[in-house]
Parts: C-alpha cells; sequence; structure tokens
C-alpha cells in the first residue's frame, strides 16, 4: 500500500511491494521484479520545478527493473548510493557514471539492496531558461540515444552531486520556492550546465570490456520473458535450456554471474512477484497461487513470507484494505 505526503510540488510516497513502487513512476512504463529477500521498504519522493520532474528513489532490496522514457524525454540517473551488485542494460552499475535510461528500445536495470538515486527527468521544449535551453543541444545526442552507462570522472560526478543534494535539500524542506520563476530557472541552469560539464570529463580509469556480461544479460532476459509468458504451465530448468539451445552449465554461469542466484530460484523469485501481483485483484490467494504453478499452499506460504516479509494472505487483506 502507498502512503502519500504530498504539497504544492513534492510528493513524498512510500511503498511496501516493488510493484507498488514501479507504478510511481507513471512516464517510464516501469516493471519490477523483487530479487533478494524480505519485507519491501522503498520510496520516492518527486519535486517538479521548471521543466525538470526529479525522482528521488530509494529501495532496500534487489530489483530487477525493465521500462522504457517517453521518446521525447531524457531521464539520466544519479547515483548517491549503489552497494552490491547492480547492472544497467548488461553493463556494471557502479557511483562513478551517468545512468541513462531515456533512448529507444527501453531499459532493464538491476539495482541493488542498497539504493538511493535521484532521476533527473526533463523534455528539452520543456526548459523555460533559453541558455539551458541551446547548451542541451550538445548534451542531448548523447542522452537520448540509447540507455546505458557512461563512465565520467568521480570527481566531477561527486562535485554535482553535492550541488544537486543542496539544491534538493532546499527545496525538499521549502517546496514553495519551486513555484517562483526566477529560482526554477536557476534551477534549470545549474542543473543543465551540471550535467555538460560531467558529460565532457573523462573517467578516471578505463573500463574493462563487458561483452561477457552483456552476453549474459541477454541470456537473463531471454529467461524471464518466457517464465512471463508460461503462467499455466511453469518451467523447469531442463525446459529451459532446451528452448534456450543452452546447456545447464552456460545457464548457471550466466545467472551466477549477472544475478548472484541459481536460474531455479530466479524463476521462483518471477512467479511470487506474479502472485504478489496478482493479489491486488484476485479473490484468493489459492486462485493466485495455482495460476502460477504453487500447488503446494503450506510450502508456497512460507516461501512467499521468506521472500516479502509477509504472508499471501495480509498482502491480500493489506490489498483490500
Amino acid at each position: 500500500m502507498v502512503t502519500c505526503e504530498s504539497t504544492t510540488s513534492v510528493a513524498v510516497r512510500t511503498c511496501h511491494s516493488a510493484e507498488e513502487q514501479a507504478a510511481l513512476l507513471d512516464n517510464w512504463n516501469q516493471s519490477y521484479c523483487q530479487i533478494s529477500r524480505g519485507a519491501f521498504d522503498g520510496s520516492i519522493t518527486t519535486l517538479v520545478i521548471g521543466g525538470f520532474r526529479v525522482h528521488i528513489e530509494r529501495l532496500n532490496r534487489t530489483v530487477y527493473q525493465r521500462g522504457e522514457v517517453a521518446a521525447k524525454e531524457i531521464a539520466v540517473g544519479i547515483p548517491f548510493q549503489l552497494e552490491g551488485h547492480a547492472l544497467l542494460c548488461g553493463q556494471p552499475s557502479h557511483r562513478d557514471a551517468l545512468h541513462v535510461f531515456s533512448g529507444e528500445g527501453g531499459f532493464e536495470f538491476l539495482s541493488p539492496d542498497q539504493h538511493l538515486v535521484v532521476n533527473l527527468e526533463f523534455c528539452p521544449e520543456n526548459i523555460s531558461n533559453l541558455a539551458a535551453r541551446e547548451h542541451l543541444d550538445l548534451v542531448r545526442p548523447r542522452l537520448m540515444k540509447r540507455a546505458g552507462l557512461i563512465p565520467v570522472a568521480s570527481t566531477k560526478l561527486q562535485e554535482f552531486r553535492v550541488a544537486l543534494g543542496s539544491m534538493l535539500g532546499m527545496l525538499t524542506r521549502m517546496p514553495h520556492l519551486a513555484k517562483e520563476i526566477n529560482i526554477a530557472e536557476t534551477f534549470e541552469r545549474s542543473t543543465v550546465f551540471g550535467l555538460a560539464d560531467v558529460l565532457d570529463s573523462e573517467p578516471d580509469l578505463l573500463t574493462q570490456s563487458a561483452s561477457r556480461t552483456s552476453r549474459h544479460w541477454q541470456l537473463v532476459r531471454a529467461v524471464r520473458e518466457l517464465v512471463e509468458t508460461s503462467p499455466d504451465c511453469p518451467l523447469t530448468v531442463a525446459e529451459l535450456c532446451v528452448r534456450l539451445r543452452a546447456s545447464r552449465r552456460t545457464l548457471q554461469y550466466a545467472f551466477e554471474e549477472a544475478l548472484g542466484i541459481n536460474p531455479f530460484l530466479y524463476t521462483r523469485v518471477i512467479r511470487l512477484g506474479k502472485v504478489q501481483r496478482e493479489l491486488q485483484s484476485a479473490t484468493s490467494v489459492t486462485e493466485a497461487a495455482t495460476r502460477w504453478g504453487f500447488w503446494h499452499l503450506g510450502n508456497f506460504s512460507a516461501e512467499y513470507r521468506e521472500q516479502f516479509g509477509e504472508l499471501p494472505s495480509e498482502t491480500l487483506r493489506r490489498y483490500r484494505g
């Protein structure tokens, strides 16, 4: 259940499931699947100022995210905290890189347990400050072509992170300032030129090739698509190997490197997430569980509580409430 505190330009919303949180990014066409076990506790603070919508997202569980930003929008994430294994479009994710979510084809993001990212979403035509709008022409191609990581100099990114954090902290404490035209234009100018400065910097260290990781990520994505389209016939690992023409060893290695879990646990996590989502409208726990292949309800309830920190019956009551 989402709880919300809002003002004219600032909304703070907390969530108790990954799918609830995904729905809050309405322009991103998001879907979330919780990977790590335990009760989910997340939040999104959204600020609207000038031509920017800023989403400050906090997560406490590993989540496999998929989405696609609207065609004319630019969306770039500034990582404040990324502790643990993370990938964006098959590239190893880290704090010293801009996370670009806009671009043709959408994005896939495996975010870690400790995750705090400031997402800047804007349409260049909506930026009111003329200097900022004109300068965007220089950086627009790099931020709208394709989703992925852009490694940058850690010192430059840290300077921008500190400046952005100061501006957002002030606006969160005094949200009425976002309605002041001069302040909104100052924010636009500071953010656009700050981004451009970061993009022009060279990374401190050359990154290693991620081609092998990218191939493994593609295999993980193919498995997810197969499982999600087979609710009435949950796939075994053996079936997956046949369908994907991959050996069990290849599949095992790909999952261990990309997600840190084996393919059997991964398919179970996806199906548990699907049950959690269906409990929003299901008439009973049995209906939702059996639809996704959980026929032993006692074992299912224990697995569900281990994954999400509550019994499926409690989830059903919470949604009905």
